[in-house]
């Protein structure tokens, strides 16, 4: 920070820049637009689009759970924190910082600043804690020739260390290096910034009156007095919102012609609901998702969830997961079967009645258990739900169904 700084100073000393021109932009990771709006994180928190989305993908991912897995001889199972570092790092990342809350920050610096990044924090060579890193602090370069990373992040005591790739997890948007990921700040520069501009221009309007309705014309010169007179007068009784539609009355001769809408001003609605779709499209979310209900119908909310998991959670749930084994896990265990894995079932869970039509096919199937079924409900395992069952209904007409004296002795229906 202390080198941009300088940097800033030595920009302005030379060339007498001002704050908004793209070199001193440039200093502070701040992205420059056409619209005269430098984009930075609290521009895109204060679109109202922008945020929805931004909050909608981080709350998505801080609520699914990671849990840590091994696949053995007779399935996968599950790890508990107890037995290994990784599983109790999952659930509380370090005293002061919640799962949820660490996940949600990560997921957020992602898609504002393009990278989320946690420094793994080892005591004798086990990790003990995850600490968030703010992207502005880091500063990762990469071997021109392996294409590896290394991340120099500024400390607050003053100073840098440098970190490799096994010591940080590092979540990423879209990237042209393949290490250095791009936020809304860079690639949302222009679709944030049009988007602040007609707010402003909104706020403008209806806040000060700023669109004149229409032109007073007069055939004389004015003088000066009579000119500040005429204005002061138009201003404080037909100025502001509070005084729209009131009576006009003139004198001396002087006419009035209301100002004719332009297409521009016309469509300035429409234009402001296409900069909340454009935004949509850059977070990769359904418009519906950011409150626009223009083409929601009572049908698509199940059809929404499973895309939105589908397209926009799921990749980033597959991009957590390899950084959390990258950093947590040793290679050896990776080869042993250790994984990291997000439930996603809440995104998919249907209503009480397709749920329960689901588990009595699956488990009339032999697919699901019993008491695997009565899990996902949160009720407690029933003896003899653990042995796989199937429906002997369906037979074959050639088939003779035993009758009830012929059933073998101790057989489950005596």
């Amino acid at each position: 920070m202390l080198s941009r700084l300088k940097s800033f100073f030595s920009i302005k000393a030379a060339t007498s820049a001002p704050l908004s021109s793209p070199d001193v932009l440039g200093l502070f990771n701040v992205a420059p637009s056409a619209s005269g709006v430098p984009v930075d994180a609290m521009t895109v928190l204060r679109n109202p689009a922008a945020q929805q989305g931004i909050r909608l993908i981080a709350d998505a991912v801080a609520t699914l759970d990671a849990d840590l897995f091994q696949d053995g001889p007779d399935g996968r199972e599950e790890v508990e924190g107890r037995d290994h570092p990784a599983a109790r790092l999952l659930c509380r990342p370090n005293p002061w910082t919640g799962e949820s809350e660490f996940k949600r920050q990560l997921v957020q610096d992602m898609l504002i600043w393009g990278n989320g990044l946690a420094l793994v924090v080892r005591v004798r060579g086990e990790p003990r804690e995850l600490h968030r890193v703010d992207p502005r602090a880091c500063s990762i370069s990469i071997d021109v020739l392996t294409g590896e990373p290394t991340y120099t992040v500024t400390m607050q005591s003053g100073g840098s260390r440098v970190f490799g790739h096994a010591d940080v997890i590092h979540i990423r948007n879209l990237s042209i290096d393949g290490s250095r990921g791009l936020g809304l700040t860079s690639l949302g520069g222009e679709a944030i910034g049009l988007a602040a501009v007609m707010e402003r221009h909104a706020a403008r309007l209806f806040g000060r009156g700023a669109r004149p309705a229409g032109v007073l014309s007069y055939d004389k010169a004015l003088s000066a007095d009579m000119l500040a007179r005429l204005r002061a007068s138009f201003d404080n009784i037909f100025g502001g919102a509070e005084n729209a539609g009131r009576t006009l009355v003139l004198e001396n001769g002087i006419k009035f012609s209301a100002a004719q809408l332009t297409s521009t001003d016309a469509q300035f609605l429409e234009n402001r609901k296409f900069q909340a779709v454009e935004i949509a499209r850059l977070l990769n979310v359904a418009p519906v998702l950011l409150g626009d209900l223009e083409h929601a119908t009572m049908n698509n909310a199940a059809a929404l969830a499973q895309q939105f998991l589908d397209r926009t959670i799921t990749p980033i749930l597959e991009q957590f997961e390899d950084a959390l084994e990258r950093a947590l896990l040793t290679e050896a265990e990776r080869d042993a079967g250790f994984v990291i894995e997000f439930d996603t079932t809440n995104f998919t869970r249907a209503d009480i009645d397709k749920r329960f039509a689901a588990y009595k096919s699956g488990i009339e199937s032999g697919v699901l258990l019993l008491n695997e079924a009565r899990e996902q409900e949160g009720y407690a395992p029933v003896k003899g739900g653990d042995v796989p069952m199937r429906s002997v209904q369906t037979l074959p007409l050639a088939q003779q169904v035993a009758a009830p004296a012929d059933l073998p002795k101790g057989s489950a229906d005596e």
